[in-house]
C-alpha cells in the first residue's frame, strides 16, 4: 500500500493543535449529534487519494502545510500575528485559500452546482430522448483538485483586507471543524439572493480558529472597526462572542466539529446552529432573457450557499460611514448582484481573465499579469 495514499483535507498539524495530547481528538459528527471522545486523530479529515493518483498536488500542499506550521509556532511564541505584507503574512493569505478550496465540503459544493446547471441545460434534450436525469449526478472530475485550483490563484483579492489575531481569554475555547475557513459578511446580512461573500465582496469577513485560544480574523476594514485600531491582537473576553465564533464552525461543518476538553458542552452548541445549518451547498437561479421563434436566452447565475447566523459580536461593528451607505444601498430598486470593495481589482481581474482566454497568460499567473500592467502604466 503507497504510503501517502491517504491524502487529508484538513492536515493533521492543524488538527493536532486542538487535540488534548497530540494523539487523539474530541469530535461531534453533526449529522447523527454523536459526541465522540478520543477519535484516532490520524483518521480524521482524510481520504484515499482525494486530490487523484497524481501525488504533485499533494506533495506541494505539504510544503505549504509546512511554511503554515511554522508560522502558526511563531503566532503562538510572540502571541501576535505577523507584520503586514510580511512573507508570513503572505503564507498565512496562501493556506488559508488553499484550506478553504480544499476540503470534501468545497468539492461537495462544486459538484452540487455542477449537477444542477447541467442538469437545467441538458433537460430539454434528454426529456425528448427519454432520458431520466434524476437518475444520475453530472460531476466535474476530481473536483478537489479544480476547487483548489480555483481559490489558490486568488490570494491577490485578500492582499487588502485587514487581519488580527483574536484572543481568547474566556473559560469556552474555540473549536474547530472539517472545513474551517468560514467566510461571513455581516454587512450584507439583509441580502438573500447572490453571493456576497466573494473574496472581493465588500464586507467580507474571515474566520479561521488556529487553535483552542487563538483566532485569525481577516477583515474590510473600510466596514468594519475591531478592537483598538493599533493593536493586531484583540482580546475577546466574553464567553458570549466566542459561542457566536463557534457557532459559524458548527454551521460551516462537512461532518465533524473538533474540540479540545472533553467536557465541552458540544451539545449545546449543536442545538444553537441547528436552525442555521445550510440545506444546500449552492444555488442556481435560472433569469429568462429573449426569446425568439428559434433561439431561448437565459442567464444564469450560480453562488455558494452562505452561513447566516445573525452573527453579533462584543468586539466587531460596522463603521458609521458604512452604516450610512448600507442604508442607501438598500433602498435601490435595483441593486448589483456583486458589490465589490476594490473596483480596480475587479476590473484588473476581468482583464486578465479575457487574456487568458486569448492564451497571453495562464490563470495562475494573475501577479505576472498585475506587475507587466503596473510596469506599463509607470512607462506611460
Amino acid at each position: 500500500m503507497p504510503s501517502n495514499k491517504k491524502h487529508h483535507y484538513v492536515p493533521h498539524f492543524y488538527l493536532k493543535r486542538f487535540s488534548p495530547n497530540g494523539k487523539s481528538i474530541n469530535l461531534c459528527n453533526t449529522p447523527k449529534e454523536l459526541k465522540v471522545i478520543s477519535a484516532n486523530l490520524k483518521n480524521q479529515c482524510c481520504k484515499d487519494y482525494f486530490y487523484g493518483k497524481d501525488l504533485r498536488v499533494e506533495s506541494a500542499l505539504g510544503v505549504v502545510e509546512g511554511l503554515a506550521a511554522q508560522t502558526f509556532r511563531l503566532i503562538d511564541h510572540y502571541g501576535t500575528p505577523p507584520p503586514y505584507g510580511s512573507a508570513a503574512h503572505l503564507i498565512l493569505i496562501v493556506y488559508l485559500l488553499m484550506q478553504y478550496g480544499r476540503t470534501a465540503y468545497s468539492a461537495d459544493s462544486l459538484n452540487e452546482m455542477s449537477d444542477k446547471m447541467m442538469k437545467h441545460l441538458l433537460g430539454p434534450k434528454a426529456e425528448v430522448e427519454g432520458i431520466d436525469l434524476s437518475k444520475v449526478t453530472i460531476g466535474i472530475k476530481n473536483a478537489p483538485h479544480f476547487f483548489l485550483g480555483m481559490t489558490s490563484t486568488q490570494f491577490p483579492f485578500l492582499l487588502d483586507l485587514h487581519f488580527k489575531l483574536l484572543s481568547n481569554e474566556t473559560d469556552v475555547e474555540f473549536v474547530a471543524s472539517d472545513n474551517p475557513v468560514v467566510l461571513y459578511n455581516q454587512l450584507f446580512s439583509f441580502r438573500r439572493f447572490g453571493s456576497n461573500t466573494g473574496f472581493l465582496s465588500k464586507g467580507l469577513q474571515i474566520f479561521f480558529p488556529i487553535s483552542s485560544r487563538t483566532l485569525l480574523l481577516f477583515y474590510d476594514s473600510a466596514s468594519y472597526s475591531v478592537g483598538s485600531r493599533s493593536h493586531s491582537v484583540t482580546r475577546v473576553l466574553s464567553p458570549r462572542d466566542v459561542y457566536e465564533i463557534n457557532t459559524l464552525q458548527m454551521c460551516s461543518a462537512y461532518e465533524n466539529v473538533y474540540f479540545q476538553d472533553e467536557g465541552f458542552n458540544i451539545e449545546a452548541l449543536h442545538h444553537k446552529a441547528a436552525p442555521f445549518r445550510r440545506q444546500r451547498k449552492s444555488n442556481v437561479d435560472i433569469f429568462p432573457g429573449e426569446e425568439t421563434e428559434n433561439r431561448k436566452q437565459e442567464f444564469i447565475a450560480t453562488s455558494l450557499e452562505e452561513i447566516r447566523t445573525n452573527l453579533r459580536l462584543s468586539i466587531m461593528r460596522i463603521t458609521k460611514k458604512t452604516k450610512k451607505w448600507r442604508d442607501g444601498f438598500r433602498k435601490l430598486k435595483m441593486q448589483p448582484a456583486v458589490v465589490v470593495r476594490d473596483e480596480k481589482m475587479a476590473n484588473d481581474y476581468d482583464e486578465f481573465l479575457k487574456k487568458v482566454d486569448g492564451k497571453e497568460y495562464k490563470r495562475e499567473n494573475f501577479i505576472k499579469f498585475l506587475a507587466e500592467k503596473c510596469g506599463q502604466t509607470q512607462q506611460l
